[in-house]
């Protein structure tokens, strides 16, 4: 894949993970061409592409839709993301416990981002802020292994959670606030239980919809 594609493709990525592009939404040449100032070749390189990693539907003379969430997979993701965050958080909360208090600003910048994102109802910079703080808090617990296992679910999650920011944007922003309270007074128990009951709801919300 050439330089061109390769730009076209995350671009498109990042569209449809954020939810520029819902599911089911047709995604024709022409329109690719001209929002990402390409030629057709590149597009098509990326439709491929990103059909390959099930974010794109490609049938033969019905073109290209975004796909829909797999609900199924969440399940699985979710259930993954129960044991990895957890544990991320109350390693925070033991890094604050420690002397180092200045992550907890930083994560404080990300949920106040996070409210700002769903005032000026931008569900796609509110995606976006989602995966960051969660990534955010576990490559500030520095547990690498869990931060690499993260890596693997985050976009799957980013994608279905830019689908449901309007149901539970508000919700999920003030368990954020409530994660971040919980690292800040250094107890590993509680910021672990706070997460835990953030990412179960957050699981329940999807099966649920």
């Amino acid at each position: 894949m050439g330089a061109s594609a390769e730009r076209v493709t995350e671009h498109l990525r990042q569209d449809v993970l954020g939810g520029f592009f819902p599911p089911g939404t047709r995604l024709t040449e022409a329109s690719l061409v001209e929002r990402y100032g390409t030629s057709r070749v590149p597009v098509r390189e990326a439709l491929r592409a990103l059909a390959g990693e099930g974010f794109v539907d490609l049938r033969p003379n019905a073109g290209a839709r975004v796909a829909e969430v797999p609900v199924d997979d969440l399940a699985d993701l979710y259930a993954v993301r129960c044991v990895v965050e957890e544990i991320t958080a109350s390693r925070c909360a033991r890094r604050v416990a420690d002397g180092a208090d200045g992550l907890v600003g930083e994560l404080t910048q990300i949920v106040d981002a996070g409210f700002a994102a769903l005032e000026a109802g931008d569900p796609v910079l509110g995606a976006e802020l989602n995966t960051r703080f969660h990534s955010g808090i576990a490559r500030l617990s520095g547990a690498q292994s869990m931060a690499m296992v993260l890596r693997r679910v985050s976009e799957r999650i980013q994608w279905a959670y830019a689908t449901t920011v309007p149901q539970q944007g508000q919700r999920a922003w003030t368990e954020h606030r409530r994660i971040v309270a919980a690292i800040a007074t250094g107890d590993e128990a509680k910021a672990g239980r706070e997460m835990l009951k953030h990412v179960q709801t957050s699981g329940r919300s999807f099966r649920t919809r």
